[in-house]
C-alpha cells in the first residue's frame, strides 16, 4: 500500500511566480547595520530601509498582541521537507519532532522560512520585524523528505506514505513531548503538494483528513499551491478536513489573489472512483502571499545539498527579501490560528469545543473580510425576498475572503460563545454574533433563534463546517473514506416567538466541506439560523445520519438607544422585547 512518491514545496518565491522579480536579495542585518525585513512584513526596500506592510498588524493580529495573546500557550509545527534551521537568530526556540525511518532529518530552506512566518522570536522586544505571527507558541518542526531531487536549490523532495502517516500521527493523536509535557500540536502548517491529486484522494491526502476527523482538535492548515490555474490544487490541500490558503498580491494591497495562486473549482470523487469535475470550492481563506521577507538557510543540506551542487554558507542574520509563494501565505494563516488558540486556552479553558478545528476553521473563515472582486455565485433569492441563494458557497480564488484576526477574536469571545449540549432541534435564543459546536440529525433541523431584531441593510455572514468521515487503523497501515454528508445552512425571519415566515438565504453546495453567505439583510426583523442534514453524499458503512459541525455567525442588532431622559421615558413606555428561549422541535 505504502510507496515512495515525489513532492513539490510550494513556495519557491520566484519558481512558480514567473515575474520580473528574477531572484531573491538577501540581507545581512548585521553587514547592513538596518532593520531589513522578516517574518510577517510585506516588503519595499530602498537604500536598505524597511518601506513595507507590517502584515501582522494589517491582518489585525496587534489587537491581540495588546490583549496578551501572542501564542504562548499554544503548541505549533511546521511539517515539510526538512527541518527548519534552529541557528537562525527567530528559530533557536524550534524543536525537532522524531525523524521517522528513512527520513533526511536534514536542516532545509523552504522550511526554515515558513516556520519564521509561522512563529519567527524576535531577539528583542523592539525586533518587530523579526515577529512570526505566533513568535510565542512552542515551535516544532517536522521533516519527511527521504531524499531530495533535481539540482540546487531544489524544491522537489520524496517521501513515502508510512513517513507521512507517523509524522503526522505524533503531530495530530499520539503527541510531541516538549515544554508543557506530552501534547498534540494545536495548529500545523503544512507547505507542500502532491502533484496530480485534484481530488484530494490519495493516500497522503486521506491519511492526514482520517487522522484530523479522528482528532479534532488540532487544525491543519495547506498552502493551496502555485500553479495559478483552476482545478490546479493538489492534494492534501485538496482534502476535506483542512485549512487550504490561498496567496493575495502586494499589487492589490492585498486585496486580490495572487496570479500565482491555485483555486478552484475542484474535482470530487467518492470511494468508488465515481468523479465530478469540476465541482467543490477547495479554497477555504486567503492572505498575504508575496513580497514578504522570510528567514535565510543558505547551508548545503537538504534542497541545498553539495550533492544536488548546492554551495553556499548560512548566516543567522540572513533574510531573504520578495518571497513570494502560497508556501508564506499558509504559515500566516497558520500563526493567526495558533493566536486564537491561545485566546481559547485562556478564556474557554474548561470547552473544549472551542478548540475544535471546525469550530476555528467557521470563527476564521466568518470573520474574513471580502476581497475585491469577492464572488460566492450567491443569486437573488428565488423567494424575491432580498435575500440570497448559492450553490457554490465560497469564492474559488479566495474563499470566505483574507482572514482578519481583530475580527476573528471579536466573534470568537463576543456574542454566544458556544450553545449549552449539542442536542437537535430549536436551540434556543443566541446572540447576533457567536459561534457554536453542535451536532445535526435527519429529520431535525437545528434552529438558531437571533434574540435581537437584525437591522435591514447591515451585512449577515454565516460559516458552517463539517468533515468527511476518513479513518485510519492503529497500525496506520489502513485508511478508509467511510461517509460524507451534505449539510445546509439557512437564514429565515421569524415573529417574536420565533415561527419561520420567509426564507432568506440559503447556501447548499453539494460536494463542499463548509457552507457560506454574506449579504445585506433586506428588512428590520427577527431571523433565525438553521442547520439542516440534507442526505449522504455516500455511506460506506450505513452509519447514523448525523454530522458534528462547527458555526460561527455575525449580524448588526438594532443599536440601543442613546442614554438621556426623553429616551429613557421612551424605553419605559415601549420597552424593546427579547425573544424567549423555545423548546420545541422546529419544523
Amino acid at each position: 500500500m505504502f510507496k515512495s512518491v515525489l513532492v513539490t514545496a510550494l513556495a519557491g518565491s520566484l519558481l512558480w511566480l514567473g515575474s520580473a522579480r528574477a531572484s531573491e536579495i538577501l540581507v545581512d542585518q548585521t553587514a547592513s547595520g538596518d532593520l531589513p525585513i522578516v517574518a510577517g512584513s510585506g516588503i519595499g526596500v530602498i537604500n536598505g530601509s524597511f518601506t513595507g506592510e507590517d502584515v501582522n498588524a494589517f491582518l489585525g493580529a496587534q489587537t491581540l498582541y495588546d490583549l496578551g495573546y501572542t501564542g504562548s500557550r499554544t503548541r505549533v509545527a511546521n511539517i515539510e521537507a526538512g527541518f527548519a534551521w534552529s541557528g537562525h537568530e527567530t528559530l533557536g526556540q524550534v524543536n525537532q519532532m522524531v525523524i521517522q525511518s528513512g527520513a533526511a532529518g536534514e536542516f532545509d530552506r523552504h522550511a526554515t522560512a515558513t516556520t519564521g512566518l509561522l512563529a519567527g522570536r524576535p531577539t528583542a522586544p523592539g525586533n518587530t520585524y523579526q515577529r512570526g505571527m505566533a513568535y510565542d507558541a512552542e515551535t516544532w518542526s517536522g521533516s519527511m523528505a527521504t531524499g531530495w531531487t533535481g539540482s540546487a536549490y531544489s524544491l522537489s523532495f520524496q517521501t513515502n506514505s508510512t513517513v507521512v502517516a507517523r509524522t503526522y500521527q505524533d503531530a495530530i493523536a499520539t503527541g510531541l513531548s516538549g515544554v508543557n509535557g506530552s501534547a498534540t500540536a494545536d495548529v500545523i502548517n503544512n507547505s507542500y503538494g502532491l502533484s496530480g491529486d485534484t481530488s484530494g484522494t490519495s493516500v497522503f491526502s486521506m491519511t492526514i483528513d482520517a487522522l484530523v476527523n479522528q482528532n479534532p482538535r488540532t487544525l491543519v492548515v495547506f498552502a493551496a499551491g502555485n500553479n495559478g490555474t483552476t482545478n490546479s490544487i493538489s492534494g492534501p490541500a485538496a482534502g476535506y478536513n483542512v485549512l487550504t490558503v490561498a496567496a493575495l498580491s502586494h499589487s492589490s494591497d492585498y486585496n486580490a489573489p495572487a496570479s500565482f495562486s491555485s483555486y478552484g473549482p475542484s474535482d470530487y470523487q467518492d470511494p468508488n472512483g465515481s468523479t465530478t469535475s469540476p465541482a467543490r470550492a477547495t479554497v477555504d481563506i486567503a492572505a498575504p502571499g508575496d513580497w514578504l521577507g522570510i528567514a535565510h538557510y543558505g547551508g548545503t543540506t537538504g534542497g541545498n545539498s553539495a550533492s544536488l551542487g548546492g554551495t553556499g554558507s548560512s548566516s543567522a542574520n540572513a533574510y531573504s527579501l520578495y518571497g513570494s509563494g502560497t508556501s508564506y501565505a499558509a504559515p500566516i494563516v497558520a500563526g493567526g490560528a495558533a493566536l486564537l488558540y491561545d485566546v481559547a486556552y485562556d478564556q474557554f479553558a474548561s470547552n473544549g469545543d472551542a478548540r475544535d478545528a471546525r469550530v476555528m476553521k467557521a470563527v476564521l473563515m466568518n470573520s474574513a473580510d471580502k476581497t475585491s472582486g469577492w464572488d460566492n455565485g450567491q443569486i437573488a433569492h428565488p423567494n424575491s425576498n432580498g435575500g440570497v441563494q448559492t450553490y457554490q458557497s465560497l469564492d474559488y480564488k479566495v474563499g470566505a475572503g483574507r482572514m482578519n484576526l481583530a475580527a476573528a477574536y471579536g466573534q470568537f469571545t463576543g456574542g454566544t460563545t458556544d450553545v449549552a449540549g449539542t442536542a437537535q432541534g430549536v436551540l434556543g435564543s443566541v446572540e447576533e454574533t457567536g459561534w457554536d459546536y453542535g451536532v445535526v440529525t435527519e429529520n431535525v433541523s437545528n434552529q438558531y433563534n437571533i434574540s435581537e431584531q437584525l437591522r435591514g441593510g447591515s451585512t449577515f455572514t454565516a460559516t458552517l463546517t463539517w468533515f468527511r468521515d476518513r479513518t485510519i487503523d492503529a497500525a496506520l497501515t489502513t485508511v478508509n473514506d467511510v461517509s460524507f454528508d451534505d449539510l445546509d445552512l439557512e437564514l429565515w425571519t421569524t415573529d417574536e416567538t420565533g415561527a419561520l415566515l420567509l426564507l432568506i438565504a440559503e447556501s447548499a453546495s453539494r460536494y463542499n466541506d463548509a457552507e457560506h453567505f454574506s449579504f445585506a439583510l433586506p428588512t428590520t426583523s427577527y431571523y433565525a439560523l438553521r442547520v439542516i442534514w440534507f442526505g449522504d453524499i455516500f455511506d460506506t458503512i450505513d452509519d447514523v445520519n448525523e454530522e458534528t459541525y462547527g458555526l460561527a455567525w455575525a449580524g448588526v442588532a438594532i443599536p440601543e438607544p442613546a442614554t438621556g431622559v426623553m429616551l429613557t421615558l421612551l424605553l419605559l413606555a415601549t420597552p424593546r422585547r427579547k425573544r424567549r428561549n423555545l423548546s420545541e422541535h422546529a419544523a
